[in-house]
């Protein structure tokens, strides 16, 4: 990535941004408070304009939050805090689930992080869902499997063409992907995210 690439999707983002805050100000009425639907789509919109500066922080100047480890269900509290805005505007439930994850520690908060900005990207084709998120862990990998049919983002694609979206959420998954050493697989039951580590790894057990 160079510094063009980063101008060009941070700018082509925050255009988006503005667009979206003019957006809500034309369906409001100027006599009256914000309703619910509005306020909500007002809420969002602010709420991932602070992420993508977050993640033009991330790319810019590679600061990362430190690695960490946590228990199923503050792992599982995390994302799901996270998903619950973006659930709640798609109008589209995130059924996030543990299939043999408890008592297994989960890395935090990047994986989190990940997770919930590849959401985003599924959420278009998920809806109105509801869309299954299954956390699948052991002493190998810490695998996410969003079921369904929604196809794997363009801008993940391993043969994606030239003139791929050019977005902060496309560069960071992209760059955090690498950095987390994640691999991303398309199957029948949907897209498959697995993050490898030492096998047999004592580490990686709850209070380790």
């Amino acid at each position: 990535m160079t510094s063009d690439d980063l101008w060009r999707a941070a700018l082509h983002d925050f255009n988006n941004l503005l667009a979206g805050l003019q957006g809500v100000l034309d369906l409001s009425s100027p006599r009256l408070p914000l309703d619910d639907r509005n306020r909500l789509r007002l809420t969002s919109t602010l709420e991932d304009g602070k992420i993508l500066i977050t993640m033009a922080r991330a790319l810019a100047l590679g600061r990362h939050p430190e690695p960490g480890l946590a228990s199923w269900g503050e792992w599982k509290a995390g994302l799901e805090a996270r998903l619950e805005p973006m659930s709640q505007l798609f109008q589209c439930p995130i059924e996030l689930v543990g299939v043999e994850a408890d008592g297994i520690a989960w890395p935090a908060p990047a994986f989190q992080e990940w997770a919930a900005a590849f959401t985003r990207q599924v959420l278009p084709w998920a809806t109105p869902g509801p869309l299954r998120l299954e956390a699948t862990g052991s002493l190998e990998a810490w695998t996410l499997t969003w079921v369904g049919d929604a196809p794997l983002p363009l801008g993940l694609q391993p043969d994606a063409p030239a003139d791929e979206p050019r977005n902060l959420s496309n560069l960071w998954l992209r760059a955090v992907r690498e950095r987390l050493d994640l691999s991303i697989e398309e199957t029948p039951v949907g897209l498959v995210v697995r993050m490898a580590r030492a096998t047999g790894s004592e580490s990686c057990r709850l209070g380790k």
